[in-house]
Order: structure tokens, then C-alpha cells, then sequence
């Protein structure tokens, strides 16, 4: 199985959907998020690869309980 391990996004959108050009392009099958993807509208973003997403918080991660 193929991991995308990706971190620190930091809600910079545009990036985002390039790491996930990147990540669908090559066949990956789950993305793992090691923190900092910051406000809950980025999460919508890795929705959008229709993949598996396992993340954890970062210490710039806010709404945490949304």
C-alpha cells in the first residue's frame, strides 16, 4: 500500500492541491497528516481526493472540536 505522508499545509490552498495532484498522480492509496493543517476549510481540500485520511494535531491546529 502507497502512503502520502504530507505536514504542515498551513491552509496554503493552492499548495495543498498541487500535494494532491502529486498524490493521486502516483497511485497512493491513504494520505497520513502529521499536523498544522491549521482551520477546518482545509480539511474540505483533502476530501476532495476521495482517499483515506489519517491526521494528527499540530500546535498552530485551531477548532479542534468542530
Amino acid at each position: 500500500m502507497k502512503f502520502a505522508v504530507i505536514s504542515d499545509t498551513h491552509d496554503h490552498l493552492e499548495n495543498l492541491r498541487t500535494a494532491l495532484d502529486m498524490i493521486l498522480d502516483n497511485s497512493c492509496e491513504a494520505i497520513i497528516h502529521c499536523g498544522d493543517i491549521v482551520a477546518p476549510f482545509a480539511l474540505k481540500e483533502l476530501e476532495q481526493a476521495k482517499l483515506p485520511v489519517h491526521c494528527v494535531f499540530g500546535n498552530n491546529d485551531g477548532d479542534q472540536f468542530l
